[in-house]
């Protein structure tokens, strides 16, 4: 393996509790070994917990050997704030926890007395707790943590003879569901490893020829990259032997309805007959959250209030897609909804190397149209008619931005219905979808309202529930701007390339099925020019200031047709209603658009300095080496005279920006400082990487569009020099 290729733990503190053999010892030489100052904690000694100071300074010692650095710690893991405390005295940080420590007084539980429960939930979980606890305000101002609890196979499945030591294991699991949730903004992750491994602990429980080939050493790695910066898992429990590694979960079963309405009770006799379906696990799913599973609930508690079957309520209710996008997609929308290059801030949404490229809000509608056209998820709320694509019809849309929007990457969505409203002339069923990255972060939601023309009359609920987002009528007064689109003729066949491929938009005899003359345009695609309006009009075309919109589409237009947008400005929400120039007709009724702030103004200055990121990039060390030649030769690097902003992505978003002033011989994090930048560089964490070490031509990753160079394109090629840094990574 090449020194590029190796995980480093180079800068890192590692702490190991009871790691003066076994696990832990193996877990604090490879952090060693990998770059990381670790300190070794164990009190040595058997497995019931007595013991000396030896054990540690004898893997310490070991570490110093081989010309790492490391130190000795001898506290109990109860006194947690001691061994964080010798972290801080001797290395002035802490990156790294491996709650590791444990010991064993196994008995039958008739036979386990108080100090035998005691001593076990001190050092397994009270000791892991208390550890973690004095490391937790460290991690949260550095905003960087990895912690890992080791649980135990007798507490995921139980084990005769270890009922104190199996509660103290599955507490950990608990406590590390917590630590990740409320972890997480700060960047810090806790996951656990369940090792099965050779050790002091398990020499008297485990068959020889199993003891000897569990080697502890397999597990190491395991630990190691858990605990990397560049590993995503959090909240994870991983378990782990003999070379051997796979992801643990709990999974909840699909259930049975005890009842069929809110007004009926549930009996003992309902509870055996339905008992089959109650333990099925046929269909089982995990539940990520308290809130899903929670919200899992609500939801069937709202079918029994709606008064419907239970049979219904059984079915398969929840639904999910992956949508995977980039660039070209987000610039194929934009030409979809209008934007042009006859208009200087469009240029933002259809050129991908435009310094402040970014995506029109109102395509990450797509992931949930898609998921409710490509399932069966609305058919399956109508089953006392049958429907064809010719009588549907998009009614509502509601959009809503949770996290800044990607500008490439995948999205896994889930839907389920929340609404079915009998409106007589056809049903409206309405879809809840929320949508995650790949981290599991949400980045938006969408409710959809479908409106199936001729499925009314079915006896349903007439009016929406409280989970409907509501339209608002516009005020009563002269509109405070407006904006005139004309749509062009072929705007609904290019906007269907988006991915609503309703023959409804394009086939003349498909068109007459549903009662149109023509092919009508997509309500989205008029929602698409309407936002657009609004961004340019109170946003100054910033996408980011956007947070939600609510539409309803009450006509059709045709392509071609002349759109006006008219707004009215209510604080940060701007109401707005879209109608056809030439009849007015409204298309688009009790709209609006909520925006983080109202920026009507271009702002020119980019004097503006954001605070530096805390996020570790493999980049991070390419710059520190860039800087060093910059300092080495500070007449070389002025004569570039040129000024370039470098933003690295990381999962499709920019994750840190650099500076590089060559007018002033200067490298710091962020956007320049005072100055514009004469070239914007954009590039992925890993391909700036493989371009500084030669691995990629950086005209190759250019033309592939893996490097994105906008400004003055010419000047960096007096970059190169300075990029080829070689460094070990």
């Amino acid at each position: 393996m090449s020194s590029s290729d190796q995980l480093r733990f180079d800068g890192r503190v590692a702490i190991v509790t009871g790691a003066g053999a076994g696990l832990g010892r193996e877990y604090a030489l490879l952090f060693a070994e990998r770059g990381a100052k670790v300190v070794v904690n164990d009190l040595g000694g058997s497995t019931s917990g007595e013991g000396s100071s030896k054990a540690a300074d004898v893997v310490v010692n070991e570490i110093r050997a081989k010309g790492g650095v490391a130190c000795a710690n001898y506290d109990s893991v109860t006194d947690g704030e001691k061994i964080i405390k010798t972290a801080m005295d001797n290395f002035g940080r802490v990156d790294i926890l491996v709650n590791n420590a444990g010991i064993l007084r196994d008995r039958s539980f008739a036979k386990i007395s108080p100090q035998d429960l005691n001593i076990i939930l001190d050092v397994h979980f009270r000791g892991s707790f208390s550890t973690t606890q004095a490391a937790w305000p460290i991690f949260k101002k550095q905003n960087y943590g990895r912690i890992i609890m080791t649980t135990s196979n007798s507490g995921i499945y139980g084990n005769f003879g270890q009922a104190n030591y199996s509660a103290a294991k599955m507490a950990l699991v608990g406590l590390a569901n917590t630590l990740a949730i409320e972890g997480d903004r700060n960047n810090i992750h806790c996951n656990c490893i369940v090792p099965t491994a050779a050790s002091r602990l398990t020499q008297d429980v485990l068959p020889e020829i199993l003891y000897n080939e569990l080697k502890p050493k397999l597990i190491a790695p395991v630990v190691a990259f858990l605990c990397h910066e560049s590993s995503t898992d959090n909240g994870a429990i991983i378990e782990s032997a003999a070379g051997w590694a796979t992801k643990l979960h709990t999974v909840r079963g699909k259930g049975a309805i005890l009842r069929t309405s809110l007004a009926e009770d549930v009996t003992p006799e309902k509870v055996r007959d339905a008992w089959d379906q109650v333990t099925d696990m046929s269909k089982a799913e995990r539940m990520s959250s308290i809130t899903e599973a929670t919200g899992s609930l609500v939801e069937l508690l709202d079918q029994l209030d709606g008064g419907q079957n239970a049979d219904q309520a059984q079915g398969d209710s929840k639904y999910e897609d992956q949508f995977a996008f980039g660039n070209k997609d987000l610039i194929l929308y934009a030409l979809g909804v209008g934007a042009s290059v006859k208009d200087s801030i469009d240029l933002k949404f259809l050129y991908e190397n435009h310094p402040e490229f970014s995506p029109l809000p109102t395509y990450f509608i797509m992931p949930a149209l898609l998921l409710t056209m490509s399932t069966n998820l609305v058919s399956s709320a109508i089953t006392h008619t049958e429907f064809d694509l010719s009588q549907v019809l998009h009614g509502e849309q509601y959009l809503e931005v949770y996290d800044e929007l990607p500008t490439e990457g995948k999205v896994s969505t889930n839907g389920s219905i929340v609404d079915v409203i009998d409106k007589k002339s056809g049903a409206v069923v309405v879809v809840n979808c929320e949508s995650h990255d790949s981290t599991g972060k949400l980045l938006f939601k969408n409710q959809l309202s479908t409106f199936i023309v001729g499925a009314g009359n079915f006896g349903g609920k007439t009016k929406a529930s409280d989970e409907v987002k509501p339209i608002v009528p516009a005020p009563n007064r002269p509109c405070d701007a407006s904006v005139k689109y004309t749509t062009s003729i072929d705007q609904a066949a290019l906007y269907r390339l988006s991915g609503d491929l309703n023959p409804l938009h394009i086939d003349p005899e498909f068109a007459k099925l549903g009662g149109h003359k023509v092919p009508i345009m997509h309500g989205l695609c008029t929602l698409g020019f309407s936002v657009r309006a609004i961004l340019a009009t109170y946003a100054d075309n910033d996408a980011n200031l956007f947070k939600a919109v609510k539409a309803r589409f009450t006509k059709p237009s045709i392509p071609g047709q002349t759109l006006e947008i008219q707004m009215w400005q209510n604080g940060n929400r701007i109401h707005f209603k879209t109608i056809i120039v030439d009849s007015d007709v409204e298309v688009i009724t009790g709209a609006y658009v909520d925006l983080k702030e109202i920026k009507k103004s271009k702002t020119t200055s980019t004097a503006t300095t954001a605070p530096t990121s805390s996020v570790q990039l493999k980049s991070d060390i390419i710059f520190t080496t860039i800087n060093e030649r910059i300092q080495e030769n500070v007449a070389k690097a002025k004569s570039v005279n040129g000024i370039f902003l470098y933003n690295i992505t990381k999962d499709g978003q920019i994750a840190k920006k650099w500076t590089i002033d060559l007018k002033s011989a200067k490298l710091y994090e962020g956007p320049p400082k005072g100055v514009n930048a004469d070239t914007t560089l954009t590039v992925s964490d890993d391909d700036f990487v493989e371009i500084a070490l030669g691995k990629i031509n950086p005209q190759l990753a250019f033309m592939k569009g893996k490097l994105k160079i906008a400004g003055n394109v010419m000047l960096t090629q007096k970059l190169v020099p300075l990029l080829k840094t070689g460094p070990k990574l």
